[in-house]
């Protein structure tokens, strides 16, 4: 399995770069609404739904809603969403497996129709920035830092289980570790620019903290329904759901902050 990772995995790269760099703001939206697309058909089946009219029906409402929000020029007011939603996720993973009003199928189609809108809403925000490539790049810069800062100080000092019940792998160690590499690259990055020191610090660790909700929550979902993965659309690495997990939690966050701060 590990040239498939490698291929698909550079392939994505090259995705992301061309995204970043090439696209215009209404391509770029429009291919957002393609990894929307494929995502939501993703959720549906974390949702319970069975059979694919359900499914592929459940991806077209998502990506109808998108562009609903754009043509009524929606995408910032519905960032407000977003801290509530990952508030009622936070509830969920902490009091999980006793708590069980996310178990219902409407709850968890309401739930991920929310976050896949808001998270396109996030990019689209974004691309419209003059600094989109920083923060674009700042956000990604994040999410990768603490996922490879938590996977190799997880490994290496990881005791303190984080949520068991939820995603047995991941620790305090680890996350620490995440919040640890990803503070000194805001450090870095604040060496080469004039931004706030303290407010970017700030910027981080709650996107870094929420990118890490958004793993678990996508896990406990994959628990209930008995799945290791979201689907087998990217060979080696699973689904797209489970290639943006933490996207979903952490770009409204971050977007959202931005917009508050004046930096967006």
């Amino acid at each position: 399995m590990l040239l498939p990772r490698v291929l698909s995995a550079i392939v994505m790269a090259l995705l992301f770069i061309y995204a970043v760099f090439v696209l215009e703001a209404s391509s770029f939206q429009f291919a957002m609404g393609g990894v929307v697309l494929l995502a939501g058909w993703e959720w549906a089946r974390l949702s319970g739904l069975e059979g694919q009219q359900g499914r592929i029906a459940y991806a077209g409402l998502v990506v109808t809603l998108c562009y609903g929000a754009a043509l009524f020029e929606l995408q910032r007011f519905l960032l407000m969403v977003a801290p509530v939603l990952w508030l009622i996720a936070l509830f969920w993973v902490i009091s999980y497996p006793d708590e069980r009003g996310w178990q219902s199928r409407f709850a968890r189609m309401v739930f991920g129709l929310l976050i896949l809108l808001t998270t396109w809403c996030a990019l689209v925000v974004l691309r419209e920035s003059s600094n989109f490539v920083l923060w674009i790049l700042l956000l990604m810069g994040l999410i990768w830092g603490a996922d490879s800062g938590a996977y190799f100080s997880g490994k290496a000092f990881g005791k303190r289980k984080l949520a068991p019940a939820v995603s047995p792998g991941k620790s305090w160690e680890g996350v620490i570790g995440g919040m640890v590499l990803t503070q000194i690259g805001v450090a870095v990055f604040v060496f080469y620019s004039d931004l706030n020191w303290l407010a970017l610090s700030m910027l981080a660790l709650v996107t870094v903290i929420t990118s890490v909700l958004g793993d678990l929550t996508e896990s406990l979902f994959k628990r209930h329904e008995s799945l290791k993965d979201s689907s087998h659309l990217i060979p080696g690495h699973g689904g797209v759901m489970d290639r943006v997990d933490s996207l979903t939690s952490a770009a409204p966050i971050y977007v959202l902050l931005l917009c508050l701060v004046g930096w967006v």
